[in-house]
């Protein structure tokens, strides 16, 4: 730009910049991984897989999921320059620990009510089957009680016999006979309790599939906002832009 000013000429440059963001390095390197560890995470965390045995194994694999996402954050947190704005690359991080460390709080919460509930040894109601869509579970009723566990109370008939020399092998068959009772209560005990973890655990399965579905959901659709926004245009001047 040339221009008068007080009788001589003068000259202007003005130069004009756009920013244009080229994320595919950072989400090639840091999105993807973290898209991949948090979905495995909630995955695991929400997995019916072993639903017969013990449910802390999820815990453990959703505190390690998110130690790994803590160093992702470090990564980032060295990569970006130091400002008093959050990057949009810190907030999905972030989000994403956020959304793993709930799932684990739900995991333990639900490790938790399945412990209460099974060690109170009795059968899930029948409106639970039915608000998961589940078979209702049939209980057997044998000897005046569940699975024979109601014939652990009964006392057996004293019989004295009449003579005196076989009170002795008779006192043995008792203790036998009780001892006999006691096992097979004690078995029958053991029966009701498995099945009871059995029904149980059927329960708590199909609650995490729902809470698998929900994670996995919020998890794509963080990914998918952070990728709108990611790749946005650069925005045009507008006409009345004047230096």
């Amino acid at each position: 730009m040339k221009f008068m000013e007080e009788g001589e000429y003068r000259a202007e440059v003005h130069y004009i910049l756009h920013l244009n963001r080229r994320p595919t390095y950072y989400i090639t390197v840091i999105v993807v991984p973290t898209f991949l560890i948090s979905a495995l995470s909630i995955l695991g965390i929400f997995s019916p897989g072993s639903n017969d045995g013990p449910r802390n194994e999820k815990v453990s694999l959703g505190l390690g999921s998110l130690l790994a996402m803590t160093v992702l954050l470090d990564i980032v947190a060295g990569a970006m320059p130091k400002s008093d704005a959050i990057p949009l690359l810190g907030y999905y991080i972030m989000l994403v620990i956020l959304l793993c460390a709930i799932g684990v709080a739900v995991s333990m919460a639900m490790l938790s009510m399945s412990r209460s509930c099974i060690q109170t040894s009795k059968m899930p109601p029948v409106h639970y089957y039915r608000l998961l869509f589940l078979n209702v579970c049939r209980v057997v009723k044998q000897n005046g009680g569940v699975n024979g566990v109601g014939a652990m109370n009964e006392k057996p008939t004293t019989i004295t016999p009449r003579f005196p020399d076989l009170i002795s092998i008779y006192n043995q068959l008792i203790e036998v006979a009780r001892a006999q009772r006691t096992y097979r209560e004690r078995i029958e005990k053991q029966k009701w309790q498995h099945r009871v973890e059995i029904e149980w655990n059927k329960i708590f399965a199909r609650i995490d599939f729902f809470f698998l579905f929900l994670f996995e959901m919020f998890n794509v659709l963080v990914l998918v906002l952070f990728l709108r926004y990611a790749f946005l245009p650069v925005p045009p001047l507008p006409e009345n832009f004047s230096i």
